[in-house]
Protein backbone atom coordinates (compact mmCIF):
# COMPACT_ATOMS: atom_id res chain seq x y z
CA UNK A 1 0.00 0.00 0.00
CA UNK A 2 2.91 2.20 0.68
CA UNK A 3 4.16 1.62 -2.79
CA UNK A 4 0.90 2.86 -4.36
CA UNK A 5 0.79 6.17 -2.40
CA UNK A 6 4.29 7.31 -3.23
CA UNK A 7 3.72 8.28 -6.86
CA UNK A 8 0.47 10.00 -6.04
CA UNK A 9 2.18 12.19 -3.44
CA UNK A 10 4.93 12.99 -5.82
CA UNK A 11 2.46 14.03 -8.49
CA UNK A 12 0.51 16.12 -6.01
CA UNK A 13 3.68 17.83 -4.85
CA UNK A 14 4.60 18.59 -8.42
CA UNK A 15 1.21 20.11 -9.10
CA UNK A 16 1.39 22.31 -6.00
CA UNK A 17 4.74 23.71 -6.97
CA UNK A 18 3.46 24.61 -10.41
CA UNK A 19 0.49 26.54 -8.99
CA UNK A 20 1.34 30.31 -9.09
CA UNK A 21 1.22 32.23 -5.90
CA UNK A 22 -1.15 35.20 -5.78
CA UNK A 23 1.68 37.50 -4.67
CA UNK A 24 3.87 36.41 -7.54
CA UNK A 25 1.90 36.76 -10.77
CA UNK A 26 3.32 35.13 -13.84
CA UNK A 27 5.76 37.06 -16.01
CA UNK A 28 4.13 39.37 -18.51
CA UNK A 29 5.53 41.53 -21.24
CA UNK A 30 5.96 45.25 -20.29
CA UNK A 31 3.40 47.50 -21.73
CA UNK A 32 4.60 50.09 -24.27
CA UNK A 33 3.78 53.49 -22.87
CA UNK A 34 2.87 56.37 -25.13
CA UNK A 35 5.45 59.17 -25.72
CA UNK A 36 5.02 61.94 -23.11
CA UNK A 37 5.23 64.61 -25.84
CA UNK A 38 2.58 64.78 -28.50
CA UNK A 39 5.10 65.76 -31.23
CA UNK A 40 8.18 63.73 -32.14
CA UNK A 41 11.63 65.20 -31.34
CA UNK A 42 13.31 67.29 -34.07
CA UNK A 43 15.57 65.37 -36.42
CA UNK A 44 19.30 65.44 -35.75
CA UNK A 45 21.50 67.55 -38.02
CA UNK A 46 23.47 65.64 -40.63
CA UNK A 47 26.99 64.70 -39.61
CA UNK A 48 29.70 67.24 -40.49
CA UNK A 49 31.97 66.00 -43.26
CA UNK A 50 35.58 65.36 -42.31
CA UNK A 51 38.11 67.96 -43.58
CA UNK A 52 40.48 66.83 -46.32
CA UNK A 53 43.75 65.38 -45.20
CA UNK A 54 46.60 67.82 -44.77
CA UNK A 55 44.33 70.83 -44.23
CA UNK A 56 43.09 72.28 -40.99
CA UNK A 57 39.50 73.57 -40.98
CA UNK A 58 39.32 77.33 -40.46
CA UNK A 59 38.34 78.44 -36.98
CA UNK A 60 34.83 79.75 -36.49
CA UNK A 61 34.44 83.51 -36.78
CA UNK A 62 34.75 85.46 -33.57
CA UNK A 63 31.72 87.31 -32.28
CA UNK A 64 31.75 91.07 -32.77
CA UNK A 65 33.57 92.91 -30.03
CA UNK A 66 31.61 95.08 -27.70
CA UNK A 67 32.16 98.83 -27.99
CA UNK A 68 34.61 100.21 -25.43
CA UNK A 69 33.05 101.51 -22.28
CA UNK A 70 33.92 105.18 -21.77
CA UNK A 71 33.60 107.20 -18.65
CA UNK A 72 30.79 109.78 -18.95
CA UNK A 73 33.04 112.56 -17.61
CA UNK A 74 36.07 111.68 -19.73
CA UNK A 75 36.25 113.48 -23.08
CA UNK A 76 36.73 111.37 -26.16
CA UNK A 77 39.96 111.90 -28.11
CA UNK A 78 39.55 113.94 -31.27
CA UNK A 79 39.45 111.98 -34.53
CA UNK A 80 41.37 113.53 -37.45
CA UNK A 81 39.35 114.26 -40.52
CA UNK A 82 42.11 113.09 -42.90
CA UNK A 83 44.80 110.49 -42.12
CA UNK A 84 48.41 111.58 -42.12
CA UNK A 85 50.37 110.33 -45.11
CA UNK A 86 54.05 110.71 -45.88
CA UNK A 87 54.95 111.74 -49.39
CA UNK A 88 58.35 111.71 -51.04
CA UNK A 89 58.87 114.47 -53.59
CA UNK A 90 61.70 113.98 -56.09
CA UNK A 91 63.06 116.00 -58.95
CA UNK A 92 61.93 115.07 -62.43
CA UNK A 93 64.70 114.16 -64.85
CA UNK A 94 64.44 114.49 -68.59
CA UNK A 95 66.61 111.47 -69.41
CA UNK A 96 69.84 109.71 -68.50
CA UNK A 97 73.20 109.58 -70.23
CA UNK A 98 72.38 106.14 -71.62
CA UNK A 99 69.09 107.06 -73.34
CA UNK A 100 69.56 110.74 -74.12
CA UNK A 101 69.26 111.62 -77.80
CA UNK A 102 71.45 114.68 -77.53
CA UNK A 103 74.94 114.22 -76.06
CA UNK A 104 76.03 116.73 -73.42
CA UNK A 105 77.25 119.99 -74.91
CA UNK A 106 80.11 120.17 -72.42
CA UNK A 107 81.43 116.70 -71.46
CA UNK A 108 84.01 118.34 -69.19
CA UNK A 109 81.30 120.04 -67.10
CA UNK A 110 79.30 116.80 -66.98
CA UNK A 111 82.31 114.84 -65.75
CA UNK A 112 83.04 117.53 -63.16
CA UNK A 113 79.52 117.25 -61.73
CA UNK A 114 79.78 113.44 -61.67
CA UNK A 115 83.07 113.64 -59.80
CA UNK A 116 81.59 116.16 -57.36
CA UNK A 117 78.76 113.75 -56.61
CA UNK A 118 81.18 110.86 -56.04
CA UNK A 119 83.34 113.00 -53.77
CA UNK A 120 80.34 114.02 -51.68
CA UNK A 121 79.20 110.38 -51.50
CA UNK A 122 82.61 109.11 -50.37
CA UNK A 123 83.02 111.86 -47.80
CA UNK A 124 79.65 110.83 -46.32
CA UNK A 125 80.96 107.27 -45.93
CA UNK A 126 79.21 105.57 -48.86
CA UNK A 127 80.23 103.77 -52.06
CA UNK A 128 77.98 103.93 -55.11
CA UNK A 129 79.14 100.62 -56.57
CA UNK A 130 77.32 100.83 -59.93
CA UNK A 131 78.35 104.02 -61.70
CA UNK A 132 77.35 103.89 -65.36
CA UNK A 133 75.55 106.09 -67.93
CA UNK A 134 72.13 104.59 -67.08
CA UNK A 135 72.51 105.73 -63.46
CA UNK A 136 73.33 109.35 -64.28
CA UNK A 137 70.21 111.50 -64.72
CA UNK A 138 70.13 114.64 -66.85
CA UNK A 139 67.82 117.36 -65.57
CA UNK A 140 65.97 119.94 -67.65
CA UNK A 141 68.60 122.62 -66.98
CA UNK A 142 71.46 120.29 -67.99
CA UNK A 143 72.69 119.49 -64.48
CA UNK A 144 73.57 115.97 -63.42
CA UNK A 145 72.18 113.75 -60.64
CA UNK A 146 73.50 110.38 -59.50
CA UNK A 147 70.80 107.72 -59.18
CA UNK A 148 70.18 104.03 -58.43
CA UNK A 149 71.66 103.42 -55.00
CA UNK A 150 70.45 99.82 -54.74
CA UNK A 151 74.03 98.53 -54.62
CA UNK A 152 75.38 101.37 -52.48
CA UNK A 153 77.32 100.23 -49.42
CA UNK A 154 78.32 102.02 -46.26
CA UNK A 155 82.02 102.14 -45.50
CA UNK A 156 83.28 100.32 -42.43
CA UNK A 157 86.73 101.80 -42.17
CA UNK A 158 88.43 101.40 -45.55
CA UNK A 159 86.10 98.74 -46.99
CA UNK A 160 82.42 98.00 -47.41
CA UNK A 161 80.27 94.97 -48.21
CA UNK A 162 77.94 95.10 -51.19
CA UNK A 163 76.02 92.69 -53.45
CA UNK A 164 77.89 91.67 -56.63
CA UNK A 165 75.16 92.84 -59.01
CA UNK A 166 76.82 95.61 -61.02
CA UNK A 167 77.44 96.51 -64.65
CA UNK A 168 80.38 94.42 -65.84
CA UNK A 169 81.47 97.02 -68.38
CA UNK A 170 82.24 99.44 -65.52
CA UNK A 171 83.46 96.92 -62.92
CA UNK A 172 87.18 96.79 -62.07
CA UNK A 173 88.96 93.49 -62.72
CA UNK A 174 89.35 92.65 -59.03
CA UNK A 175 85.54 92.72 -58.67
CA UNK A 176 84.62 90.62 -61.73
CA UNK A 177 84.88 87.31 -59.83
CA UNK A 178 85.00 88.35 -56.17
CA UNK A 179 84.87 86.21 -53.08
CA UNK A 180 81.58 86.33 -51.21
CA UNK A 181 80.52 85.65 -47.65
CA UNK A 182 77.29 86.12 -45.72
CA UNK A 183 77.73 89.91 -45.85
CA UNK A 184 78.38 90.15 -49.62
CA UNK A 185 81.53 91.08 -51.52
CA UNK A 186 84.26 93.20 -50.00
CA UNK A 187 84.63 96.46 -51.91
CA UNK A 188 86.31 99.85 -51.53
CA UNK A 189 85.98 103.38 -52.99
CA UNK A 190 88.42 102.60 -55.80
CA UNK A 191 85.63 100.77 -57.66
CA UNK A 192 83.91 104.12 -58.26
CA UNK A 193 87.21 105.64 -59.47
CA UNK A 194 87.60 102.83 -62.01
CA UNK A 195 84.02 103.32 -63.21
CA UNK A 196 84.65 107.06 -63.52
CA UNK A 197 87.68 106.40 -65.75
CA UNK A 198 85.60 104.17 -68.06
CA UNK A 199 82.80 106.75 -68.11
CA UNK A 200 85.16 109.66 -68.83
CA UNK A 201 86.73 107.88 -71.81
CA UNK A 202 83.27 106.95 -73.16
CA UNK A 203 81.91 110.50 -72.87
CA UNK A 204 84.98 112.20 -74.33
CA UNK A 205 85.66 109.78 -77.22
CA UNK A 206 82.58 107.56 -77.61
CA UNK A 207 84.66 104.36 -77.26
CA UNK A 208 85.61 101.96 -74.48
CA UNK A 209 89.21 102.08 -73.23
CA UNK A 210 89.46 98.27 -73.33
CA UNK A 211 89.28 96.31 -76.62
CA UNK A 212 86.34 94.06 -77.37
CA UNK A 213 83.04 94.19 -79.21
CA UNK A 214 81.02 92.53 -76.43
CA UNK A 215 80.85 92.79 -72.68
CA UNK A 216 82.40 89.35 -72.23
CA UNK A 217 85.33 90.28 -74.49
CA UNK A 218 85.94 93.52 -72.58
CA UNK A 219 85.82 91.64 -69.26
CA UNK A 220 88.47 89.24 -70.56
CA UNK A 221 90.54 92.21 -71.67
CA UNK A 222 90.21 93.76 -68.20
CA UNK A 223 91.42 90.51 -66.63
CA UNK A 224 94.43 90.36 -68.94
CA UNK A 225 95.12 94.02 -68.24
CA UNK A 226 95.17 93.35 -64.49
CA UNK A 227 97.68 90.53 -65.08
CA UNK A 228 99.91 92.79 -67.17
CA UNK A 229 99.38 91.04 -70.53
CA UNK A 230 97.01 93.67 -72.00
CA UNK A 231 97.31 97.43 -72.43
CA UNK A 232 94.70 100.17 -72.45
CA UNK A 233 93.48 101.43 -75.80
CA UNK A 234 93.19 105.13 -75.04
CA UNK A 235 92.07 107.38 -77.87
CA UNK A 236 94.71 109.65 -79.36
CA UNK A 237 92.18 112.50 -79.53
CA UNK A 238 92.23 112.92 -75.77
CA UNK A 239 94.09 115.90 -74.32
CA UNK A 240 97.20 114.95 -72.31
CA UNK A 241 95.59 116.00 -69.02
CA UNK A 242 92.58 113.76 -69.57
CA UNK A 243 94.79 110.89 -70.72
CA UNK A 244 96.69 111.11 -67.45
CA UNK A 245 93.47 111.26 -65.40
CA UNK A 246 91.92 108.25 -67.16
CA UNK A 247 95.12 106.22 -67.04
CA UNK A 248 95.51 106.82 -63.29
CA UNK A 249 91.84 106.05 -62.66
CA UNK A 250 92.26 102.73 -64.50
CA UNK A 251 95.35 101.64 -62.61
CA UNK A 252 95.81 97.86 -62.33
CA UNK A 253 95.80 97.77 -58.53
CA UNK A 254 93.24 99.59 -56.36
CA UNK A 255 95.94 101.21 -54.22
CA UNK A 256 97.41 102.99 -57.28
CA UNK A 257 94.16 104.77 -58.11
CA UNK A 258 93.62 108.28 -56.70
CA UNK A 259 90.92 109.11 -54.19
CA UNK A 260 87.92 111.13 -55.30
CA UNK A 261 89.09 114.32 -53.57
CA UNK A 262 92.37 114.31 -55.53
CA UNK A 263 90.52 113.22 -58.65
CA UNK A 264 88.08 116.14 -58.38
CA UNK A 265 90.92 118.66 -58.18
CA UNK A 266 92.51 117.23 -61.32
CA UNK A 267 89.19 117.04 -63.19
CA UNK A 268 88.40 120.69 -62.45
CA UNK A 269 91.86 121.70 -63.63
CA UNK A 270 91.50 119.70 -66.85
CA UNK A 271 88.03 121.17 -67.54
CA UNK A 272 89.26 124.78 -67.16
CA UNK A 273 92.40 124.34 -69.25
CA UNK A 274 91.12 122.33 -72.14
Amino acid sequence: MGNRRTPRLRHLHHRVRRTPHPRHPPNRRPQVLAHPHPHPPPPRPPPRPDPPRGRTPPPPPLPPADPPVRHPHRPRPPTPTTPRRHRLVLERADSCLHTTTTPPTSPDATLTQICEGLTHLHEAGWIHGDLKPANILVMADGTIRLADFNTAARLEGTHAYAPPFTSRDHTPPEQLWPEMDERGTRTQPSVDVWAFGILAHTLLTGTHPLPGATTAARCDAATRYARGTQQLHLSTTLPPTWQKIIRDSLARTPTDRPDTHTLLTRVRHASHHR
